[in-house]
């Protein structure tokens, strides 16, 4: 939720994503680690490996706390000279208030979602992309706070627009894994591919059946 500091000289206002975010993440984090690991303790216990699946359950659930960690860490905010914010995987981007030359309110609509998401983007004098926030992921009322709190005057875009239609009319608004679908397929299937790994790399440790090999 926005929070408006007094005590902070400097700092104005402060935004951190929905909290919906985090409480997911601790639910896919529990609802997914827990019945692989059950059923590769159960196997572990009577074939033997059980320091090894403790130890495997151990980084899962360590690597999810260091995301969460990092998900508590995530904000944007307003000082009397700069415009702050990160992200998950993004150091802290730093943009002079001197810098903003436009601040964009744009509704998109996300896949078949039938609502559409807001987009606050930031741009220099030269119309380059220098913030973007996207509102699957923020509070819509902590975009519009944020938005006012910069010394440009906020456009407000009525009309909703398709995801690619807002990369379209905006040119550099899109991050490196945006609107490249097929470098989007290759991560999943990277992915996939090491979820794999990993499930057959413990089924050897356990020696277990391999059947698909």
């Amino acid at each position: 939720m926005t929070e408006v500091r007094d005590a902070g000289p400097r700092e104005r206002v402060r935004v951190r994503p929905k909290f919906s975010l985090l409480s997911n993440a601790l639910a896919s984090i529990l609802l997914g680690t827990t019945p692989v690991f059950g059923v590769v303790y159960w196997f572990a216990a009577s074939r033997g490996g059980l320091e090894f699946a403790v130890l495997a359950h151990a980084g899962v659930v360590v690597v999810g706390l260091l995301l969460l960690w990092r998900q508590l860490r995530v904000f944007c905010a307003v000082t009397d000279t700069e415009l702050i914010g990160n992200g998950i995987f993004t150091p802290l981007v730093r943009v002079p208030l001197a810098d903003i030359g436009e601040v964009l309110l744009v509704p998109t609509y996300l896949g078949a979602a039938p609502d559409p998401v807001l987009q606050l983007l930031v741009t220099d004098g030269s119309g380059r992309r220098v913030f973007r926030m996207r509102g699957n992921f923020w509070h819509r009322a902590d975009l519009r706070t944020l938005a006012a709190a910069l010394p440009v005057p906020t456009e407000h875009v009525t009309e909703p627009m398709a995801l690619t239609d807002f990369f379209r009319s905006y040119p550099g608004s899109a991050y490196w894994f945006e609107n490249r679908r097929p470098m989007q397929v290759a991560i999943v299937t990277v992915t996939l591919l090491l979820v794999l790994a990993a499930a057959v790399a413990i089924m050897v440790a356990l020696d277990l059946p391999v059947r698909f090999l």
